[in-house]
């Protein structure tokens, strides 16, 4: 079976010759065979030799399966050179791959075997590193096969790298030189938009705070560095990290762009774009944490793309019209969304996986982080010109203030005289206007009785009162009997001195405390507070009716008399609160109606 494999592989294993150089990109030279179905063995794959897709010597990126559930089984075979170290490390440089199994084998000998992926703790790698390392020790002049099993359920990318362990050392502080720069300015910013935020209270920047904090957190997790640094016993958590905040970063991040843009997405009548994106992001937290972690990452990415498009658009939109305050903001924005657009194409396998691509949105962010800075500088230089722009021309105002007060004192002085009592007469009048406003705002303008809305003041008043006391009020609903026909046989003149000296006297039988209102034609209603029971009302009653009932002079000859029927509910006894009270009167009111025709002589 090795036997075969060697045949299988002499075509290319003589382009691939470890010597003494410092390091050995391995996944251009490697033969790769992507299974669908149920996880085969070493030896089920040893049989499929020609089942595997040739290598691509003199391509420039990794090996990028996209999201994919599938199992992806990598074959390299290389000879060592007559000298050179013995020992290397093999690095998967992708840090949340799931699973990694390692198989290599000297010649004809038996394939030893190792085990790596995010599924375990950091704490239990025997390599303590943020990717994937197996340590290796290489023979002189031998020829080596060695196959890697690689599953995921997020992006299946393994770029995979032979070093010297003095160069991967050197490599790392570079890359972590570069992360700490990135999570430095990271910082930076969270901290500055915070303190914006308490010195403004401008909640777009408490927005902004937990979008970059969940975005920085993701770029973590798939750098290797949350479970490294953050959680290296937990290998749950660190596996559940990039798509779970990536995903939180979306929902304010969709938050963030619906507040900033404004009114932009309801004139493209686009409104409900972001607020369903963010609740699409949510889910896909959810579905992260509690169903799939495979879904999640395909519907995140996918999302990704359309919020990256639809911010796009409407940020184009927002440049257009030159909103206050966009020019740098939304490049900054612009930069951070074609860095999720990258990603998200590399996650989902449509682009290669390199340098770039596997770091779109540590670059995207970065920028926009440093276009942000600049906006804030613009925006508060701006403000600056603006002040001092406004400072001059008020120089320039008091100059010529002064050079006028100057050469028109006396003058000025008789005319603020002048105009101290204009001013005052002015006053006064408009005092009297506003008094005659009021009045006529809250009194029927014929009998000068409170109108409904002056009445509707005074129940609430009446009723907070007796609630706060615990005491009781009357309201008394009151319509004139027979007042039509005065007015039809009279005329509205005749009706209208009825309707005056009715007031008149409801008005003289009350309390000035008591209200009376006109509500309508010939239709009144009155408040009656501190009423203990109904015999005291009865007699309030009683004396109303009997002023009412007195001849009413019309002119010349002409008296007139008119009763009144009377509807009666009182606080809390009939009802609790206004709009019953009202019914209840209203109703006792129409039921004490006579029939009998008006009387005049």
């Amino acid at each position: 079976m090795l036997a075969s494999f060697f045949l299988s592989t002499t075509a290319f294993s003589a382009e691939l010759r470890i010597g003494d150089e410092s390091s050995y990109a391995l996944s251009r030279h490697s033969a790769s065979l992507q299974n669908a179905g149920p996880g085969l063995t070493l030896a089920q794959v040893l049989m499929q030799s020609d089942q595997f897709n040739a290598p691509e010597p003199h391509s420039v990126s990794a090996t990028n399966f996209g999201l994919t559930q599938d199992e992806v089984w990598l074959r390299l075979s290389f000879k060592t050179a007559r000298m050179l170290p013995e020992r290397w490390l093999l690095e998967v440089g992708h840090a949340s791959l799931d699973n990694i199994d390692l198989y290599i084998a000297e010649q004809t000998a038996e394939y030893h075997h190792e085990h790596a992926g995010d599924l375990l703790p950091f704490s239990a790698k025997a390599l303590k590193h943020r990717h994937h390392l197996f340590e290796l020790s290489l023979k002189p002049d031998t020829e080596y096969s060695l196959y890697l099993r690689v599953n995921s359920q997020g992006t299946l990318s393994v770029p995979v790298t032979l070093w010297q362990p003095d160069a991967l050392w050197a490599s790392d502080q570079l890359s972590y030189s570069f992360l700490s720069l990135y999570y430095g300015l990271a910082l930076g910013l969270l901290i500055y938009n915070l303190f914006l935020y308490f010195s403004l209270r401008e909640k777009l920047y408490l927005i902004y705070v937990p979008f970059v904090a969940f975005l920085a957190f993701g770029q973590a997790g798939l750098a290797g560095l949350v479970g490294q640094f953050i959680w290296p016993d937990n290998a749950l958590l660190t596996h559940l990290s990039p798509t779970a905040s990536v995903s939180l970063a979306g929902l304010f991040g969709a938050i963030f762009v619906q507040r900033f843009l404004a009114g932009t997405p309801r004139s493209m009548k686009m409104h409900w774009v972001m607020p369903l994106i963010g609740v699409v992001y949510a889910l896909t937290f959810l579905c992260t944490v509690f169903v799939s972690y495979f879904i999640a990452a395909v519907v995140v990415n996918l999302t990704s793309l359309v919020f990256a498009f639809t911010a796009l658009i409407m940020g184009g939109v927002s440049l257009y019209r030159r909103h206050p305050g966009a020019r740098f903001f939304v490049l900054a924005w612009i930069s951070l969304l074609l860095s999720i657009l990258v990603m998200a194409l590399h996650n989902l396998g449509t682009l290669p996986s390199n340098a770039f691509t596997a770091n779109a949105l540590l670059f995207g962010s970065a920028a926009e982080m440093l276009l942000l800075s600049l906006a804030l500088a613009d925006r508060i230089n701006s403000i600056q010109h603006a002040q001092d722009q406004a400072q001059q021309d008020a120089l320039a105002v008091n100059r010529e203030m002064l050079a006028a007060l100057r050469d028109n004192e006396r003058l000025l002085e008789s005319r603020v005289a002048e105009r101290t009592l204009a001013l005052e007469a002015a006053n006064v009048q408009l005092q009297l206007s506003k008094q005659l406003l009021e009045q006529q705002a809250n009194h029927d303008a014929l009998t000068g009785l409170a109108n409904r809305k002056l009445l509707n003041d005074r129940l609430e008043g009446a009723l907070l009162r007796a609630k706060r006391n615990n005491s009781s009020f009357a309201l008394m609903m009151i319509d004139l009997d027979w007042f039509k026909a005065i007015n039809d046989q009279h005329g509205h003149q005749a009706g209208d001195r009825v309707l005056i000296e009715v007031a008149a006297r409801l008005k003289a039988s009350l309390r000035e405390a008591d209200t009376v209102a006109r509500v309508g034609g010939d239709e009144f209603v009155l408040v009656i507070e501190s009423v203990s029971n109904h015999a005291a009302l009865s007699v309030i009653r009683h004396k109303l009716s009997h002023a009412v009932q007195q001849p009413i002079h019309l002119t010349d000859g002409i008296w007139v008399s008119i009763g009144m029927s009377i509807g009666v509910a009182m606080y809390p006894d009939d009802a609790q609160d206004i709009e019953l009270l009202v019914s209840v009167a209203d109703r006792a009111m129409y039921s004490a109606k006579p029939l009998p025709p008006m009387s005049a002589r």
